[in-house]
């Protein structure tokens, strides 16, 4: 939640010449509805429901570059089926500089409800170390630092 997975994710893909994907759109256009309107008409379990097919469907296919919503890591199937067709890479940030890039962001369900994002990351946080094959730090970085980055990762990697 706020580490920049959409814009580096779009920003590797280009560089890698791979298709890109980002989970919470692609089930807005399979749903025809905002991932907020999910959450508000149907629930948080049916959007996780939802999330997890999406996952099924979208690891099924050759050279994507994805990115998930970060609550993707709470369902243990999900996780295996990432670390199992894919290199999981966990976009981490500082508490201070998450709170800068989440001010006054109104679009993150989770956050509506007066949630304390410090909160939801502190539970989180040992799921997505347990997740990831790699973390990368993205504090103070731009998303095409970071794209770099990710670049020199897998270069060396092999992968």
């Amino acid at each position: 939640m706020g580490t920049g997975k959409t814009e580096v994710g779009r920003l590797l893909a280009k560089a890698l010449s791979r298709r890109f994907v980002d989970t919470d759109a692609w089930i807005e256009k399979e749903n025809n509805m905002t991932v907020q309107k999910i959450f508000a008409t149907l629930g948080e379990a049916a959007f996780r429901q939802k999330e997890a097919e999406a996952l099924a469907v979208l690891c099924g296919q050759k050279g994507l570059v994805l990115a998930t919503g970060g609550g993707i890591i709470l369902n243990p199937q999900n996780v295996v089926l990432l670390r199992e067709t894919g290199f999981v890479i966990w976009l981490d940030a500082g508490l201070e500089e998450l709170a800068r890039r989440l001010a006054g962001d109104n679009t993150r369900p989770l956050l509506a409800g007066g949630v304390d994002f410090r909160d939801i990351y502190r539970r989180r946080e040992k799921l997505y170390r347990n997740a990831a094959h790699v973390r990368i730090d993205t504090t103070g970085k731009t998303p095409l630092v970071v794209s770099d980055e990710i670049q020199a990762l897998l270069r060396q990697d092999g992968a």
